[in-house]
């Protein structure tokens, strides 16, 4: 296979990745949180409101517990696929190479994610469990990369033509992302986070395969 072929190839598996990443992910929180509904409500939970319950990362701790494990880590695993093959493809910038890292680093964070919160965290508390720690940084560092990889994402892209579009949809997930952070109504605007950041990759993803082509 030439340099080119591998190229291609890789190009094609970091689409795919990005593509299946958010859907794999939320799919398999709502099956697990359905599933999971009593022990869920046994915590205090509540899609609106309810206690400080660590969502879905409590799910680790559930009925199905290795389920939300695995999500986390196959997760992580679709995204660096795919700052892995988008790395050729951006321009080259120095902002491109902060792009390319920062989402790297969320898929290595999710991949982190699937070290279990403790029973203190589930009603929020602070961790007392080396992986309750690393949880924590992990989380931590969810939130860091979630607005700053499309930050650096539409700084890089924002003079490229074949980029363009992504640098506008770049600031809007950054922007909604934090925005939904700090809404007040607990799991509910979470979620919408969630979905916003999953919606950048997509969109990254689908850009990338289209670029190609």
């Amino acid at each position: 296979m030439s340099a080119a072929e591998k190229d291609e190839a890789l190009g094609r598996a970091g689409a795919i990745a990005g593509l299946v990443a958010g859907p794999f992910f939320l799919i398999s929180v709502g099956l697990n949180s359905w599933a999971s509904i009593d022990y869920l409500h046994s915590l205090g939970w509540e899609f609106v409101g309810g206690e400080q319950v660590p969502w879905p990362s409590s799910l680790a701790r559930g009925p199905y517990g290795w389920v939300q494990v695995v999500t986390f880590v196959v997760t992580g695993l679709l995204i660096v696929v795919l700052a892995i093959a988008v790395r050729d493809w951006l321009p080259r910038k120095r902002a491109s190479s902060f792009a390319v890292i920062l989402l790297g680093l969320l898929g290595v964070a999710l991949i982190l994610a699937a070290f279990r919160v403790d029973t203190p965290m589930l009603r929020g508390g602070n961790p007392d469990t080396w992986h309750g720690w690393i949880h924590v940084i992990a989380f931590l560092l969810i939130i860091a990369t979630g607005v700053l990889a499309p930050l650096t994402t539409a700084l890089a892209v924002r003079r490229d033509p074949g980029w363009r579009p992504i640098a506008v949809v770049s600031l809007a997930a950054s922007a909604l992302f934090a925005v939904f952070l700090f809404l007040p109504w607990g799991n509910a605007t979470f979620l919408l986070a969630i979905v916003t950041l999953f919606a950048w990759i997509a969109s990254v993803a689908v850009r990338l395969a289209t670029y190609r082509s």
